[in-house]
């Protein structure tokens, strides 16, 4: 079992030093994890929501210094969760080049001037019309694969809300997306975040999960944790999903190289089955934790 979309104390807005999550994942059975924690903004500085430059290389030398003390117990990858902004693509190439990444997530938390995703830029969902909204969110995201920047698609859908979603016509823009990451052979991660983030399922929606699937996208399994508690958290949610939507395969990462692994091999490992008996007694999906930025 694997995840790959793990935070920590290097940004304001989560919580708990990573070896913590470290132990947390090994006490649950995984077999390999990954740090993803925000890089730093190339526009404004943001120690909230995401870490200063003069950390980079804490974050590469602390993450190090784990792989080497757990060798042989767990598989911990150097990730890297990094913003997409149009136009400071060269920008975002040069800080990514300076470290030694075993994958980039590719996020959109901003669209305009909304950063849609932050707790000051809630009451924007009130006034934004989810009919205009949607396209233009979609024509970024297309950019932002066709970039080349980014391994991963992370949290493809993050706009989305139960009360604030795309309307009919969006298959069109799914199938458009899926095809994008077919050809640039990047991944999208299914995010169960979005269980407790108030989009009212996992991330992404699963029309734009099955169009992935029919293109023969891989995907990466992230809970998006911000505390150590949530590491893996509603992983056999996400597993239902995936049978349900026709993925085929999961993407591993190394040194930004990607190796495609049937995803019924993963499902199927005795670390996975001792993940789904460690978490039979969960809440329902998305019970509990504490929202992250």
């Amino acid at each position: 079992m694997i995840d790959y979309h793990m935070h920590g104390n290097f940004c304001g807005h989560a919580e708990g030093e990573l070896e913590e999550y470290v132990l947390e994942a090994l006490g649950k059975g995984f077999l390999e994890i990954g740090f993803s924690a925000h890089l730093p903004k190339v526009v404004d500085p943001d120690p909230y929501h995401a870490m200063l430059e003069n950390r980079l290389p804490d974050y590469v030398a602390l993450i190090e210094h784990l792989q080497m003390k757990y060798r042989g117990n767990i598989s911990i990858k150097l990730g890297i969760e990094a913003d997409y902004f149009p136009g400071l693509e060269e920008k975002t190439r040069e800080l990514l080049a300076k470290y030694p990444f075993d994958y980039v997530l590719g996020s959109l938390h901003f669209l305009g001037d909304w950063h849609f995703s932050s707790k000051a830029g809630r009451h924007r969902y009130d006034s934004e019309d989810p009919a205009e909204v949607f396209p233009r969110y979609f024509e970024i995201l297309a950019d932002m694969i066709r970039s080349g920047l980014f391994d991963v698609l992370a949290h493809a859908d993050a706009l989305r809300k139960e009360t604030f979603e795309p309307g009919p016509g969006s298959q069109k823009d799914y199938v458009r997306l899926a095809g994008l990451l077919a050809a640039h052979g990047m991944a999208i991660e299914v995010n169960t975040a979005g269980l407790r983030r108030g989009a009212g399922s996992i991330y992404p929606d699963r029309l734009l999960l099955e169009a992935c699937g029919a293109e023969g996208v891989p995907v990466t399994l992230g809970s998006d944790a911000h505390t150590p508690a949530d590491v893996g958290r509603d992983f056999r949610y996400a597993f239902r999903l995936l049978e349900e939507s026709g993925i085929a395969d999961m993407a591993i990462f190394e040194g930004r190289k990607m190796e495609r692994r049937p995803l019924t091999d993963i499902r199927d490992s005795q670390a996975s089955s001792r993940l789904y008996e460690l978490l039979s007694g969960e809440g329902g999906p998305g019970k509990g934790g504490p929202a992250g930025g």
